[in-house]
């Protein structure tokens, strides 16, 4: 005598447009993350412009800027390195800013830098795929592990 079945029957997943979904960029398939992630990145820029950012708001921005770095040395969207260095050297100051003072803030220059080095960055994620940006991250997360190219704002401080 057969055994009875223990599970329910569930079909198999299969994609009705599998070059879309394997292949696709970001703004197609996966554009309820991209918006998603766009809110969280444009709204800690807004929190620290208000006066009330927070440390979760700088490190959403330096993620963003370094997500954009990598992506730039991979070959995503190197026309905008020099963008990308400048948000960088901007998110530096104004970190060195909040270790002296406790609060975060940018001046007009920094904030132009950082707005054109996060508009380089919703570029880019726009015309990836998510396969791209996990395996960026991925590399954001190696370099900040064995400290390739990496640089502390406390370091920086104490080398003035």
């Amino acid at each position: 005598m057969k055994k009875p079945r223990n599970k329910k029957y569930q079909p198999k997943y299969v994609a009705r447009n599998p070059m879309a979904t394997f292949f696709g960029g970001m703004s197609g398939q996966h554009a309820d993350e991209l918006v998603k992630l766009n809110l969280i990145n444009h709204g800690a820029i807004v929190n620290i412009c208000h006066g009330s950012g927070t440390k979760a708001d700088w490190d959403r921005l330096v993620g963003a800027i370094n997500m954009g770095n990598v992506m730039c040395e991979q070959g995503t969207g190197n026309e905008f390195r020099a963008e990308m260095i400048a948000a960088r050297d901007a998110l530096c100051k104004c970190g060195k800013r909040f270790m002296k003072s406790g609060r975060f803030g940018f001046t007009g220059e920094e904030l132009q830098a950082v707005n054109a080095g996060l508009a380089a960055h919703d570029a880019q994620v726009e015309n990836v795929r998510a396969i791209d940006l996990e395996r960026a991250a991925d590399e954001v997360i190696r370099r900040i592990r064995h400290g390739v190219n990496t640089t502390n704002v406390r370091a920086e401080l104490s080398r003035q």
